[in-house]
C-alpha cells in the first residue's frame, strides 16, 4: 500500500538541504579564511612558547587578562625598534623604551635606554642584546628575552614583556592611518641622517609647529641624533618618540579603528611581517580598552649626562659609550628608574628645599644636589655647621609636596620627618645628606 505524503511536507524537507548545506559550505570557507589569516598573523607576532590555538582559545573562552604587574600598580613593557633587513646591523636596536603602564592612574611613562649604554661586563653596548639572541636560532622570542634581560639589570624592575617592530613597519603602519601630526617643539636641522648606502641624506630640516607626518618623516624624527639646537641629546630624542607615540594613539582614536575592519586588515598585514610581541592576545585586548581612555598621559624621560649619574667616554673595541658615573652605585641606578612616574610630577609640585652636606663625601652630596635639581626642586644650599651625620636626615615642613617627598625618599634611602619645632625653614623640605647610603 502506498503511503501519502504531504506536498507541503516535501517541500520543506527539500529546503532545508538546498539553503542550509550551501550556507554552512560558505560559513565553513569564510571561517577558513580567517582563522588561516588569524594563525598566520599570529605564529608570527605572538612569539610565546604556548601555541597560537590555546591563544586563540583563552581569548574566545575567558575574553581579556589582566596583565603581570597591573595588580601591583605598574605594568613594564620594553618597546624595541630596529633596522631589519637591508639595514647595517638589521637586528642592532637602534630604540629602546621602557614603557611602564600605571592602570589605575592612565599614566604612561616611557624612559628612553641609551643604545650606547655598557652592557655584558663592559663587552659590548646594550643595543646589542636584541640581536644577540636572535642570531643563534633567528628567534624573536629569545631575541627579546635577552633585551628584557639586559634592561631589567640595569633598572632593577621586572620587565614581563617587549614589543618590537622594525623600522619598514613602523613607516606603513603610519602611512596607513594617513599620517600623523605631531606637534614640533624647537626647529632644528641634521646633516648627517644616514640613508639605504652608508651615506647620509639631504640636510633634514624640521620647523617648530604642527606638522603631518607620513612614515619616512616621523621615522626621520623619532631617529635623528645629530639635530641643531639642542636636539642632538638623548633627552629630546626620547621626547620626540614619546610625542609620535602619542600621535599614533590620537589617530587611532580620532579614526575610530576598532570599528573599521578593513584597517584592521591592513594593520594586521603590517604588524605580521614587522613586529613581534610575547604580550597574550588576551592581554592585548586588554591593554589596549585600558590606554584607548583619552584620559592617557604619556610622559617622557631619558638618561641626562647633566644629571651627574651618567657619564660618557669612549671604550676600546666597541667606541662612544654612557655608563654609571664613578662611585655611583647600583642602587643609585635602580632608583632613577623607579622613579619614572614621579618625575613630571616632582617637576610640577616645584618643591623648594634647603640642601646641607652633613656628610664627608662632596662627590656623594654634589651628585644628589644634581639629581634634585634635574628633577625640578627648587635647591638652597646651606653650609652645614654641626657634627657629621652617620645617614641622612629628611624634613618635611610642607605635607602638600607628595611626590617630591616620595621622590627624595627614594633617592637617599631615607623617610621624610615632620619638621622639629626648632626648625624655622620657609621652604617646602630640608635635606641633611650623610655618606653613599
Amino acid at each position: 500500500m502506498q503511503q501519502f505524503q504531504d506536498p507541503q511536507l516535501k517541500v520543506k524537507q527539500r529546503w532545508f538541504p538546498r539553503i542550509f548545506w550551501p550556507a554552512i559550505l560558505i560559513i565553513c570557507i569564510v571561517l577558513g579564511v580567517l582563522f588561516a589569516k588569524a594563525y598566520t598573523f599570529g605564529s608570527k607576532v605572538f612569539v610565546h612558547k604556548s601555541s597560537f590555538f590555546k591563544k586563540v582559545s583563552t581569548l574566545v573562552f575567558s575574553g581579556t587578562t589582566n596583565l603581570k604587574g597591573e595588580a601591583q600598580g605598574r605594568i613594564n613593557i620594553l618597546l624595541l625598534g630596529y633596522g631589519g633587513e637591508g639595514h647595517d646591523g638589521p637586528y642592532l636596536t637602534d630604540t629602546m623604551v621602557l614603557a611602564s603602564i600605571n592602570p589605575e592612574t592612565k599614566q604612561v611613562a616611557l624612559n628612553s635606554i641609551p643604545r650606547d649604554y655598557l652592557w655584558e661586563e663592559g663587552k659590548q653596548k646594550i643595543n646589542f642584546a636584541f640581536a644577540s639572541g636572535y642570531q643563534p636560532r633567528h628567534d624573536f622570542s629569545e631575541a627579546g628575552e635577552k633585551a628584557i634581560t639586559a634592561v631589567g639589570k640595569i633598572t632593577g624592575l621586572e620587565i614581563p614583556y617587549f614589543a618590537s617592530i622594525d623600522f619598514k613597519g613602523f613607516e606603513k603602519a603610519i602611512d596607513r592611518l594617513g599620517g600623523i601630526d605631531v606637534q614640533i617643539d624647537n626647529s632644528f636641522t641634521d646633516s648627517q641622517y644616514p640613508n639605504d648606502s652608508f651615506g647620509y641624506l639631504p640636510t633634514l630640516v624640521f620647523n617648530k609647529g604642527l606638522e603631518k607626518m607620513n612614515g619616512s618623516r616621523a621615522l626621520q624624527f623619532v631617529r635623528s641624533r645629530h639635530g641643531t639646537n639642542l636636539e642632538d641629546s638623548d633627552i629630546a630624542r626620547s621626547k620626540r618618540q614619546a610625542k609620535v607615540l602619542d600621535a599614533f594613539k590620537t589617530k587611532v582614536q580620532d579614526l575610530g579603528i576598532l570599528s573599521s575592519s578593513g584597517t584592521i586588515n591592513d594593520l594586521l598585514n603590517i604588524l605580521a611581517d614587522h613586529a613581534h610581541t610575547n604580550i597574550e592576545p588576551s592581554e592585548l585586548l586588554h591593554l589596549a580598552e585600558m590606554l584607548k581612555s583619552p584620559n592617557v598621559k604619556i610622559t617622557s624621560e631619558s638618561i641626562d649626562l647633566e644629571a651627574g649619574m651618567f657619564c660618557d667616554g669612549n671604550k676600546e673595541e666597541i667606541g662612544y659609550v654612557i655608563f654609571p658615573c664613578p662611585g655611583v652605585t647600583q642602587a643609585q641606578v635602580q632608583t632613577y628608574f623607579k622613579n619614572s612616574f614621579s618625575n613630571s610630577a616632582v617637576r610640577t609640585e616645584a618643591a623648594s628645599l634647603i640642601l646641607e652636606n652633613a656628610g664627608r663625601s662632596p662627590e656623594y652630596y654634589n651628585l644628589i644636589k644634581k639629581q634634585l635639581v634635574n628633577a625640578g626642586v627648587v635647591v638652597y644650599e646651606v653650609p652645614y655647621r654641626g657634627l657629621p651625620l652617620s645617614s641622612s636626615a629628611f624634613y618635611k615642613v610642607n605635607d602638600d609636596k607628595p611626590a617630591t617627598i616620595s621622590y627624595i625618599q627614594q633617592l637617599v634611602s631615607t623617610k621624610a620627618l615632620p619638621k622639629p619645632e626648632s626648625m624655622t625653614a620657609k621652604t617646602d623640605l630640608v635635606l641633611f645628606v650623610a655618606g653613599d647610603n
